[in-house]
């Protein structure tokens, strides 16, 4: 199992650092993919773990204690996951961050809570996910809101009275996505024309949106990664499509694939630049700081929080002791973070987080609307 360990201390440029921290290393993995087809979306989030890290660090860690990051890659597969997972066990890690897509997390959950480890995923977003059990967290919203918010914009915002649904079934995300969405739109008067579907590594769209072209939907509904998104979306433009596509919250980087095609249509989102949360401005400063550039993925943010509401949860613990951390974790209320205060449910899922919606214009994601649960 590759993996890339930051030990000791680490800063960033304008933040006071501090003398090297003599104390053990606390140690907490993070499972993401490095390669394979998931790369691409996950690096954005191994990029806002490190960063959180490296602040942390420069602060003088968690309870004077550095934090030594152990990124494992799970290649972009549901057995890479369990294989990282039960690599992260190994390194005996305090707590784990991760993983990114919804299949990948329902993969390592179990075994994080068989072995007491607290998990936090920044943006798995199918509800079974923190069901698996008391020490798996998420500070994303859930996809029975999302869906259910972007059918409620189709319909009343749009117009829309017919849509076309398009979900990977390789992706237990895109399929759980896809019928909160459809059962959401039918409920307030929406008709669902097709029901269509597609492998996660397809690169060929035709015969789907040729059947999608004639029945002339209002919407198409394309609850997938930003991948196999953005080129449906561009293959559909140059044949001719004419319909407003909607998709989630993995269209962060819809533009890499999908290019001017994008222009015009909108997806859900966690995080938006002009959404001022203290710790918004705190984050898009210091990201900016080091690397010379602004946020572009407006889910990877939530990696950003995921860490520091755990480091929050071991300072009010006042241990690394799993049980304990947990039990922090759990008590987490009004925890000001750079997607919004978090307070987590019974279940470990956040209260009352918003949906954003954006519009996709001139290659840039801009603000639309907010829906609150």
């Amino acid at each position: 199992m590759k993996k890339i360990v930051f030990v000791g201390v680490l800063w960033l440029t304008g933040i006071c650092s501090f003398p090297a921290m003599a104390a053990e290393p606390i140690k907490i993995g993070t499972i993401f993919a490095k390669t394979g087809i998931a790369a691409v979306q996950n690096a954005s989030y191994i990029e806002m773990v490190e960063l959180a890290v490296e602040e942390l660090n420069s602060q003088g860690g968690v309870l004077g204690h550095p934090v030594e990051l152990i990124v494992l890659d799970n290649k972009s597969t549901p057995i890479g996951s369990t294989l990282a997972a039960k690599e992260a066990v190994k390194l005996q890690v305090t707590a784990v961050i991760g993983s990114g897509l919804s299949s990948h997390s329902l993969a390592v959950a179990p075994i994080l809570q068989q072995e007491g480890i607290p998990m936090i995923t920044p943006v798995s977003t199918n509800p079974k996910v923190t069901h698996i059990g008391n020490y798996i967290f998420r500070v994303c919203f859930i996809d029975s809101f999302q869906g259910a918010a972007m059918a409620k914009f189709a319909y009343a915002d749009l117009g829309a009275r017919t849509a076309v649904v398009l979900r990977n079934i390789d992706e237990a995300y895109c399929i759980t996505l896809g019928e909160y969405f459809i059962n959401a739109f039918k409920r307030i008067g929406g008709k669902v024309l097709l029901d269509g579907s597609y492998r996660g590594k397809a690169v060929d769209f035709s015969d789907l949106l040729k059947e999608t072209a004639k029945l002339a939907p209002d919407a198409i509904y394309v609850p997938g990664y930003t991948r196999d998104s953005g080129l449906i979306i561009k293959q559909a433009a140059s044949m001719g499509v004419k319909a407003t596509f909607l998709g989630g919250d993995a269209w962060a980087e819809i533009y890499k694939y999908g290019g001017k095609a994008a222009d015009g249509n909108y997806h859900s989102a966690a995080w938006h630049p002009d959404v001022q949360f203290e710790k918004s401005i705190h984050l898009q400063n210091i990201y900016k700081q080091k690397h010379k550039k602004n946020i572009a993925n407006t889910s990877a943010p939530l990696s950003y929080d995921a860490v520091m509401v755990l480091a929050d949860a071991i300072r009010r613990a006042d241990s690394f002791d799993r049980a304990k951390i947990r039990d922090a974790l759990a008590q987490t209320k009004d925890f000001p973070g750079a997607t919004g205060n978090l307070t987590f449910d019974e279940y470990g899922d956040p209260r009352d987080k918003e949906v954003i919606i954006l519009k996709l214009e001139n290659g840039r994601q801009v603000y639309f609307k907010a829906i609150k649960p």
